[in-house]
């Protein structure tokens, strides 16, 4: 039941047809550093502690993959911030819900769907 739960909650925020995957490394803290963390990985709904907590705060792993080292309550005052720059430089910041990310993640596990590559230009 553990590793379903984690799988749930960790795998759909990196999977589906809306989201970029990379074939190659980039610099750490370089400004495609922080933009391949956004197009790169989604966000569950956020909000409120008791809802972080049985998400165990990764929900905001757009917020984690930019500042990992940043605590976990970081996130949840760094998530408003951060869509907001997105959405005024027309950066996609998305935020779906758990079983539409793991109905994405399902379509991509079964090849009915693929990933965005960005060395592709997709």
């Amino acid at each position: 039941l553990t590793n379903i739960h984690s799988f749930i909650i960790v795998v759909p925020n990196h999977a589906g047809e809306d989201i970029y995957r990379f074939k190659t490394p980039v610099k750490v803290k370089s400004d495609e550093f922080y933009l391949r963390a956004v197009i790169g990985s989604v966000n569950f709904r956020t909000g409120g502690n008791v809802n972080d907590f049985m998400h165990g705060w990764l929900n905001y792993q757009i917020e984690h993959h930019m500042f990992a080292d940043m605590s976990m309550l970081s996130y949840q005052r760094m998530a408003p911030k951060i869509k907001e720059i997105c959405d005024r430089h027309g950066v996609p910041y998305i935020q779906e819900n758990v079983f539409t990310r793991l109905r994405r993640t399902l379509q991509i596990g079964v090849g009915s769907r693929s990933m965005k590559v960005w060395e592709r230009g997709d």
